[in-house]
């Protein structure tokens, strides 16, 4: 609009400018043709030659007297309203180009309001770069809303169904002691405690995930050594290891070390361990490795279970929630089918990452990307 008003200005001066050369090519054509070509020799130098262009303007001064003032404030309002026509135009033109990207931003946004996420903003190449960033980020933000309310929506029968199946075991078996139909003994309650246990893991995992999703999970920050870390959670898992016939072998050099959470990082160590010997074949090998890269280090876990199929799908959702493979992630297996996702959760609340592939010959591994200097989470704000 700025560019608009300068050029019906520029516009205006161009015709005044015209006007005067008009009259001064009118008043030299009505001079003699001698005296002409003269006045136009000496003003080439007007101050040499000032006393005969005088003369000249003495004799012939009733053919160079300028306009009135008033004839020149009409010439200009003559010029003003010739210009509006085209400034009105033009600025239509503007205004549309301007307006167009809007009304699509907006009927986006009330699509969005009223619950429909899938609404997009079309990018208009012909719009100004600013409405196409506009309509970039609404696009983006809606993208994010559409898969949070899709997340929400899955996770709300995962979670009610998750929880229903430990919660009617519980009270199935609760209502065969009241019934006199299993006998009141310690091996019953125990196995009550069991299902309990499982609700309690559930409504855990949950809680983390919420608090990491929403920028409000607290991290104490420490630097440790690596081995010794892994050393640590490798003997708390030594049972479940030995049930299984598995054997766990630590590779991390002793001068390794982590700056993290040590707690949280433990949980996602425990977690990724639980999962190897879940799935792994009796008599298996579960394998922690460390590697020093260029922005940050990795934690490598690596198994010979069942392992994931590259070629599926199994790969883009291996750290959702409630997720589990077709034959790898059955729930007669165990677990609440949140662990990976609290995995993936804690890895972004240190600005890091969890990532998934498939091993040559069966088996998985799983990488632990941690950044060397880990930014707290503003609190509040949404890790995505």
């Amino acid at each position: 609009m700025v560019a608009l008003a300068i050029a019906a200005t520029a516009a205006v001066q161009a015709g005044m400018w015209a006007r005067y050369s008009y009259w001064e090519a009118r008043a030299e054509s009505k001079l003699p043709p001698g005296i002409a070509a003269e006045m136009r020799r000496l003003e080439a130098a007007p101050e040499e030659n000032a006393k005969r262009l005088q003369e000249i303007y003495g004799m012939y001064g009733d053919l160079f007297m300028p306009p009135s003032e008033t004839e020149d404030l009409i010439v200009q309002a003559l010029l003003s309203i010739a210009i509006v026509p085209f400034v009105v135009v033009f600025g239509l033109i503007l205004a549309r180009r301007i307006a167009r990207p809007v009304s699509h931003v907006v009927a986006a946004a009330e699509s969005v309001s009223i619950g429909r996420f899938s609404a997009r903003a079309p990018v208009l190449e012909a719009a100004p770069a600013e409405l196409q960033r506009l309509a970039m980020h609404f696009n983006k933000m809606a993208q994010r809303l559409e898969a949070y309310d899709r997340e929400l929506h899955d996770s709300s029968a995962a979670i009610a169904h998750e929880l229903r199946t430990p919660l009617t075991a519980a009270m199935g078996r609760l209502q065969g002691i009241v019934d006199r139909v299993f006998p009141f003994e310690e091996g019953q309650i125990a196995t009550v405690m069991d299902q309990l246990e499982q609700i309690q893991r559930i409504i855990g995992d949950l809680q983390v995930l919420s608090l990491a999703h929403g920028g409000r999970l607290q991290l104490e920050i420490t630097e440790f050594a690596a081995r010794e870390f892994v050393d640590e959670r490798i003997s708390w898992a030594t049972p479940a290891l030995r049930e299984r016939g598995v054997r766990a072998l630590n590779h991390v050099a002793a001068a390794q070390m982590l700056r993290a959470d040590r707690t949280r990082l433990g949980q996602v160590l425990s977690a990724l361990l639980d999962n190897a010997v879940r799935y792994a074949s009796d008599g298996g090998l579960v394998e922690v490795d460390f590697l020093a890269r260029e922005h940050g280090v990795e934690l490598i876990v690596r198994d010979r279970g069942t392992g994931i199929a590259s070629e599926d799908d199994d790969l883009s959702r291996f750290f959702e929630r409630f997720w589990r493979g077709e034959q790898s992630r059955s729930r007669h297996a165990g677990g609440t089918g949140l662990g990976l996702s609290v995995v993936q959760a804690i890895c972004k609340a240190h600005g890091g990452h969890a990532c998934a592939a498939a091993r040559a010959g069966g088996g998985a591994e799983i990488r632990i990307c941690l950044p060397y200097t880990v930014k707290v989470p503003e609190a509040g704000k949404l890790v995505t």
